[in-house]
């Protein structure tokens, strides 16, 4: 082992130390969405109804579970409960009370349609904002939404057996195959970092 790779490791060590009881904490997250008869810890009912609502148009249930059946919004109020700090979680709670009020009267009070274009809307609004600068408070709260159920669903059985590619014990080694054969049209459960 050389220096550079001495000091890669010593680095990956030091974000583990500081990455991992968020990490935990994360995971703690996930069972806990999972148990029945969800309470919420730190969102009211009607915020969490909201908050349903929306990761319910983000990820709807098709041939496969939606965000609502694998308990995202159960994940989302355990997140902020335990892993989020009080700044973060007041970002949050500010960003929800502007989206509620974007649609012109309360989200709750919009039908489907009027729902689902403004979440089209403000993710649109969102996305084309400038890169490193935070948008809008209604249009964070979407995005941050959004991310949080997209972490919340492929973490959840649901996410990581019935859309993912899952192999508790891979099997066989085959080599050398087409990737259309691996994984049955699907892609895997796992991680991946990309460089360049």
């Amino acid at each position: 082992m050389n220096r550079r790779e001495w000091l890669k490791c010593v680095s990956a060590l030091a974000m583990g130390a500081v990455a991992a009881p968020s990490l935990l904490a994360a995971f703690d997250a996930h069972a806990a969405s999972q148990a029945p008869g969800f309470t919420p810890q730190f969102f009211t009912r009607p915020q969490v109804d909201l908050i349903t609502a929306v990761v319910d148009i983000i990820l709807p249930r098709s041939s496969t579970p939606g965000a609502v059946d694998a308990g995202v919004p159960s994940f989302i109020d355990q997140m902020f409960k335990a892993v989020y700090t009080p700044a973060e979680q007041e970002r949050y709670q500010a960003a929800l009370a502007s989206f509620d009020r974007a649609g012109g009267k309360p989200f709750l009070q919009l039908d489907a349609a009027q729902r689902k274009a403004l979440v089209t809307k403000l993710h649109g609004e969102a996305i084309a904002g400038k890169k490193g600068k935070n948008p809008a408070p209604a249009a964070d709260f979407v995005l941050m939404t959004k991310k949080l159920a997209m972490m919340g669903f492929f973490l959840s059985q649901p996410g990581c057996t019935e859309v993912l590619q899952y192999a508790a014990v891979p099997g066989a080694y085959h080599a050398d195959i087409p990737l259309s054969q691996a994984g049955n049209g699907k892609a895997w459960a796992v991680e991946t970092v990309l460089t360049l």
